[in-house]
């Protein structure tokens, strides 16, 4: 890919600005807060958009740091270019309220969908994250980011499986672990609401037995009473009233017999003796002796009745007691079915606590995967990792002019190297040798990554610390390797170090 010319309508500091670039190297020259890093941030954001954040982080997101204070509906800009041998034009609009991006082929007219991906795969599927942390070093940041490692494992993974560069191991893994997370979270609340259940279901075990206990108690006490009851009570008043009435009949014949005899006597006298005084006598003893026999007769109906009454009332207390006995064995059989349905439910619990759950399965099968991709990372790794240091001592090796010619790189990116006499950790390293390792490491990670389709090399104020020596290895190199540079600088030196070794270049003044 080749940048051929920027408009810059509105973007930050750069208002209605056009620059030209050349295929190789170009210096974009300018003092400090000129507009080199904008010029920097606009292409990259022509490229990939800028991606606007929620909340507080929006007041200092890309977004927000270049929206332009005055003409904001002009905040865009267009970018041309040539890519796998033809010429486009993109237009895109930032502002929130006016938002449209436009790619246009110049040579055959056609108008793409930038939404639809179709400049994603003008520009070979190489994402945002490449960009960043390969051939696009911003200014101050000479060191790649936590997510070159994914990418450069995701890389790997293509290269050694199926060609996808949506592939991404390092991503992977990670949302196999958050699955793994969510669905330990579930078993654990699922593991813990069983035993929960199950000190329930214990709990209304030992209060059913407990209720069982308390009416075997009632229902003996109350057994007790009925036979106590049966015992002394019926048989006595069955006795009691049969002689009761057996009296009340005496008396009743007594009284007729006694009444019959005196009136019968009194009349036998009166018409035999012709005795007035004897038949009244003999006739006032009789009646006497009937009344005595009637009070008596009164008494024992009397008692009787007090018989028949403490009977019924006997008779209701059984019944009474027969309800009670009755009322306990329905609330006995009802308790005793609760308590076998709880029981079975216990046990099926149980049964059930010793099946694996199946989010246990589901942790089971992730555990698995992980395994499966954690051995494949590292058989990429150590199938394909050494094309990536190949190229990196490679391409050290030219920039330091052979002092150091073989990179060392675990499988999370941690470096060393090799001097023939000893190897030297990253850490042990002077300050401007790092910065070499680093963007040899850049270039060959961009070469890895972005395969055919070379993105142009922008390089913002990043050889601050490398010495005229140093400085020189690496612009010769990249004038070599027959790519297109832009250099951001506010010094003269590179300009002057591209002149004095007969190199070539495009300067564009801020």
């Amino acid at each position: 890919m080749i940048i051929k010319r920027i408009t810059v309508k509105n973007f930050g500091r750069l208002r209605n600005r056009t620059m030209e670039f050349s295929p190789g190297i170009n210096v974009l020259w300018g003092e400090n807060e000129s507009g080199k890093t904008t010029t920097h941030t606009f292409v990259k954001s022509m490229l990939y958009g800028i991606h606007r954040q929620r909340g507080r982080a929006a007041k200092k997101d890309a977004y927000s740091l270049y929206l332009p204070w005055e003409n904001a509906a002009d905040y865009g800009g267009v970018l041309w270019f040539e890519n796998g041998g033809k010429n486009f034009r993109l237009t895109r609009n930032f502002y929130k309220e006016n938002q449209m991006a436009e790619l246009f082929c110049e040579d055959d007219g056609e108008r793409m969908d930038v939404a639809a991906g179709d400049l994603d795969a003008v520009l070979g599927g190489i994402s945002e994250t490449v960009y960043e942390n390969t051939v696009s070093i911003a200014q101050l940041k000479s060191t790649t980011g936590v997510e070159l490692v994914r990418e450069v494992q995701n890389y790997m993974a293509s290269y050694q499986g199926a060609g996808d560069s949506s592939v991404d191991l390092g991503r992977t893994m990670q949302m196999l672990k958050m699955s793994r997370k969510g669905y330990q979270v579930q078993a654990d609340k699922k593991k813990k609401e069983t035993e929960l259940e199950k000190e329930k279901l214990l709990s209304g075990m030992e209060y059913l037995k407990k209720e069982l206990d308390n009416l075997d108690v009632k229902e003996q006490e109350l057994a007790g009473q009925y036979e106590k009851e049966e015992e002394r009570g019926i048989s006595a008043l069955e006795e009691s009233l049969s002689a009761l009435s057996a009296r009340k009949k005496q008396m009743e014949m007594l009284m007729l017999g006694a009444l019959f005899l005196g009136v019968g006597g009194a009349l036998a006298v009166a018409g035999l003796l012709k005795s007035i005084f004897l038949a009244m006598f003999i006739g006032t003893a009789g009646i006497l002796a009937a009344a005595g026999c009637y009070v008596l007769r009164l008494r024992i109906a009397e008692k009787l009745q007090n018989k028949e009454r403490q009977k019924s009332r006997f008779a209701a207390k059984q019944e009474k007691l027969e309800w009670s006995r009755d009322s306990l064995k329905e609330t006995r059989k009802e308790k005793e079915t609760a308590l076998a349905n709880i029981m079975a439910e216990y046990q099926e619990t149980e049964e059930h606590a010793y099946h694996p759950l199946a989010e246990e399965m589901e942790i089971e099968a992730l555990n698995l995967a992980m395994t499966v991709i954690d051995k494949l990372s590292k058989d990429i790794h150590r199938q394909v990792g050494w094309k990536l240091r190949r190229r990196i001592s490679q391409i050290l090796g030219e920039i330091t002019g052979g002092k150091y010619t073989e990179i060392l790189i675990d499988a999370d990116l941690h470096i060393s190297v090799n001097t023939g006499e000893r190897t030297v950790a990253l850490e042990n390293l002077s300050r401007g040798t790092v910065e070499q390792i680093y963007f040899s490491l850049r270039m060959a990670a961009g070469e890895l990554l972005c395969g055919s389709e070379q993105l142009p090399v922008f390089l913002d104020e990043v050889f601050g610390m490398y010495d005229e020596e140093r400085l020189t290895s690496v612009l010769k190199w990249l004038a070599k390797e027959k790519r297109q540079v832009i250099i951001c600088s506010c010094r003269q030196r590179e300009m002057e170090i591209l002149e004095k070794n007969g190199i070539s270049y495009n300067k564009i003044a801020l």
